[in-house]
Order: C-alpha cells, then structure tokens, then sequence
C-alpha cells in the first residue's frame, strides 16, 4: 500500500526542468562557492579574522547555498515553470504523529551508522577514528566573535540548512532526475547525492529519502523544512551537550559495534514501514504536477 498523492496528467510544462539540469546546478554553485569565499577573505582582512575562524565557514556556507537557491529559482522562471508550485502549499496539514515518530528514529539511525562507521575505521586507524568522534562534538578554539559565531552557527543549521537543502534537493533535484529517470529512481538518486555530501552518507542517504517521501506525502516542502530543521537542532542540541572531548582511555571498540547494531534494530521498527507504506506508486506523478 502506498501513501503517494492521487494521479494526475502531466503537463507540457515538464519541458521546462531541462534548464536546471544537476551540472547547470552544480556549476552554479561552484562558481557561487569561489566568489562568496574571495568576498569572506576580504572580510576577514577588513576585520582582522583569523583565516580559520568558524565564523567565516558558516558566513560562506549561509551564503552559498541562499544564492544557490535564488540563483535556481531565477533559471526556473526563465524556463517559464511556476517556482512557487515546486514548494507547494506552505500552510499544507503537518502529520504530527508521523513527524514526532520519524525525526527520533532518524536521530537514533544517524547515532548507529556513525558508531559503525567510527567502529570500521578504528580498525586500519584508530587515531583516524578518535579524530573523527572528536570532531563530532562542540567546536572549540579561539573565536573573535564568539556570540556572534553561536548564532550564525545555530541559524545555519536550523534555518538556512533545511530550507536551502530542501529546496535543492528536493525540490529541483528530485523533480530533474523524477521527470528523466521515473519516480523512485529520482528519489533514490537525489537521496544518495545528499548523503554523500554529509560526512555520514549512509544515514544521510536514508534521510534525503525520509525528506522525499514527507514531500510526496504532502506536495509542500513545509514537512521536510520542519523536519529537517527539527533533526538538525536536536542533533546540535545534543552535540553541544555532550562536548567534543574523547578521554584515551576509553577507545572506540566493539561496544560501539554492538551498540550502532542496537541503534540501527530500533530506528528500522519506525522507518522501514513508514518507507514502505509511503513509497510511490508506479506512474505517480511529481508534486509540481499536482499543486495547480
């Protein structure tokens, strides 16, 4: 049984995604990335920031990716596609039940892959591996502006990041690989190009696909926004709790396999039948075709 949106007829319109081909997108975003990163160098001189400042990292990443966005939308409307029908409805019906279910479970998956990730590693490199649960925690070091970097750093992650990454991902991506290679091999594609670009890809890969099917569910990105946000604040909630330090004395060891193997047994009691209730059906059709 599938949860996908009614069937609908296609439109001529559909021509229009071939000017926001992923290369067109990524090109885009490359020379978007070189130019706002020359504009925070030069900040940083006028400023005297140290070059390695954090802050300047999510200065350029807030940046870019807005840009990026905007940049997409423009090339849309030049292609003559309704931009505004890709996010859908923005008051649409939050499922409450399926999102306070869900969210946990992604937490709890992303908990498990990186452990056996971190377990898999420590065994040709445990220095690698302390290095890399290390980095997962609060980020510490001296800071010119301290308040200010906390909250670019808490914008990025619960605002700036769920709705560009949505609205990227999800709403151009999907809709350029659904329309080229059907449906469910736009969403797995678009899925596994998001996880890639995290540093946990396996559970970031199950994530974008979560984020798709919300999508589908509701022909509106407000689910996966919120989603996504409420992910990513729990997550920098809970890092920033649990510090970034790791004590030598308690290396990364067998302990963690078994528990990732734990945290992964539990998330799929929620996500795998979400994701099969709510996979789409053969033939169904993309939210921009629906939301007239």
């Amino acid at each position: 049984m599938s949860g996908s949106p009614p069937l609908r007829p296609a439109e001529p319109s559909a021509t229009g995604f071939g000017a926001l081909k992923a290369r067109h997108l990524l090109l885009a975003f490359l020379l978007i990335n070189l130019g706002v990163g020359l504009g925070a160098a030069v900040l940083a001189q006028l400023l005297h920031l140290p070059w390695d400042d954090s802050l300047l990292d999510y200065l350029v990443y807030c940046s870019t990716f807005v840009l990026t966005c905007i940049w997409s939308w423009r090339r849309g409307q030049q292609a003559h596609l309704q931009m505004r029908r890709l996010w859908g409805n923005w008051r649409a019906a939050i499922p409450w039940g399926s999102l306070l279910r869900v969210v946990p479970a992604l937490l709890v998956l992303s908990l498990g892959t990186t452990l056996l990730m971190l377990y898999l590693v420590s065994l040709p490199a445990p220095e690698l591996a302390e290095s890399m649960l290390h980095s997962l925690g609060e980020e510490d070091g001296e800071m010119a502006w301290p308040q200010v970097y906390q909250g670019l750093r808490w914008l990025s992650i619960g605002v700036v990041a769920p709705v560009t990454e949505e609205w990227l991902f999800r709403g151009i991506l999907l809709h350029r690989w659904g329309l080229k290679w059907g449906l469910s091999r736009g969403l797995l594609a678009s899925s596994a190009v998001f996880g890639l670009l995290h540093p946990n890809p396996v559970g970031l890969t199950v994530f974008g696909l979560v984020m798709g099917l919300f999508y589908l569910q509701t022909r509106s990105l407000t689910l996966p926004v919120l989603a996504h946000a409420l992910n990513n604040l729990l997550a920098l909630a809970l890092g920033s709790l649990g510090g970034g330090s790791v004590e030598p004395a308690n290396p990364i060891g067998v302990f963690h396999l078994y528990f990732g193997l734990f945290c992964l047994a539990m998330a799929g009691f929620v996500l795998v039948p979400f994701v099969r209730f709510h996979w789409p059906e053969r033939g169904a059709y993309l939210p921009y075709f629906l939301n007239r």
